[in-house]
């Protein structure tokens, strides 16, 4: 059952990152698509995070799906945020490719090639830093803001210096994906995501504060929020 789970997985992800581009970008010219070493790239890159999250779903199956938490110890308004969150990257994953073929709010210039490249290298650092962080929460991964049964805090890892790496993991894929793309629009966007992110960030903090005490503020103490030395 594990490795059809993994299949499972592995078909999600390309579907998701690989189906939805080349939907956005149209199946009339899937040469075109391809026709850039930087899309190419990106297609392997993300057969490559098919293939870990298929792994993560025999390993570490919990830290892909998540779980509700505890009623009682829950934000429910950023239940609605997940939500929100989800769509939009589904509409991101559309839209971004749609504007690159017909030239909607692009960055043109001698740069356009650099700039595709740098956001294939943040699209896979952003995919590294979600799944390594669903490694290590395993069960206590949930998409909501919650407190899980016999929660703790995981200090270990990328854990030790940063307290929100899949919040960070998030950002950077969003920003590689409108890079590689050559959006203003999906850059502007990223940077409102942000802020959508922040304020996840602060009631996030404020329900483990609550809950751990002293244990959390030790911890806040020897670890920075997203950006270590900045923040």
């Amino acid at each position: 059952m594990k490795y059809l789970r993994a299949v499972v997985m592995f078909i999600n992800t390309l579907v998701m990152y690989l189906g939805l581009p080349l939907l956005g970008w149209g199946i009339d010219d899937l040469g075109g698509f391809f026709s850039l070493d930087p899309r190419s790239g990106y297609a392997l890159l993300v057969v490559a995070c098919g293939f870990a999250v298929g792994y993560q779903a025999i390993d570490a199956p919990e830290g892909i799906r998540g779980s509700r938490g505890e009623g009682h110890k829950r934000v429910r308004s950023q239940s609605i945020v997940s939500i929100v969150i989800i769509l939009l990257l589904f509409a991101a994953l559309i839209f971004l490719p749609f504007a690159d073929r017909r030239s909607i709010g692009v960055m043109i210039g001698g740069q356009a090639a650099a700039i595709r490249w740098l956001g294939l290298v943040l699209f896979g650092l952003g995919c590294a830093l979600v799944f390594w962080s669903g490694i290590l929460l395993g069960r206590l991964y949930s998409a909501e803001v919650t407190i899980q049964k016999n929660h703790r805090l995981i200090t270990v890892g990328v854990y030790r210096h940063i307290r929100h790496p899949r919040y960070l993991g998030g950002i950077i894929l969003a920003i590689g994906l409108s890079l590689l793309f050559r959006s203003w629009i999906g850059l502007a966007a990223s940077f409102l995501f942000i802020g959508v992110v922040l304020s996840r960030i602060k009631d996030e903090e404020a329900l483990l504060h609550s809950e751990f005490g002293q244990e959390w503020e030790t911890y806040c103490q020897q670890s920075w929020r997203l950006i270590p030395c900045l923040y």
